[in-house]
């Protein structure tokens, strides 16, 4: 009997062992698992803000772009308005500029009163 319960004993153990054995290597398959998936964080993070940084740059761009259209416009019509001295152009200068319709009178009261002066008063 004691013989019995020795060898019942001695295969629960080595089963057991087995089991470990199996469980240790499922936790190193595992945890190399999580190193390569930290690994592919750590590598689309990066890369995440890499294009962050470009979308960035290129908004930046994009806007100078912009404002060199609008200060290029403007300064045609600074330019047409001042060749011409024509008031219909006083309009398209007041949005261009974003003038407060008070500025847009102002100025057109100003012209009125030089186009009645003259250039010599």
């Amino acid at each position: 009997l004691e013989e019995a319960v020795r060898r019942a004993v001695k295969a629960v153990e080595e089963r057991m062992e087995a089991e470990r054995t199996a469980f240790q290597k499922h936790v190193e398959t595992l945890q190399a698992a999580l190193k390569d998936a930290e690994h592919m964080l750590d590598l689309l993070s990066r890369q995440n803000a890499h294009i962050k940084e470009q979308l960035r740059e290129s908004e930046l761009s994009r806007d100078r772009a912009a404002k060199v259209q609008h200060i290029e416009y403007v300064k045609n019509v600074v330019v047409k308005y001042l060749e011409s001295n024509d008031p219909s152009v006083l309009p398209v200068l007041g949005t261009a500029l974003h003038l407060s319709p008070d500025d847009l009178a102002r100025v057109q009261r100003g012209q009125g009163a030089k186009r009645g002066a003259g250039w010599f008063g």
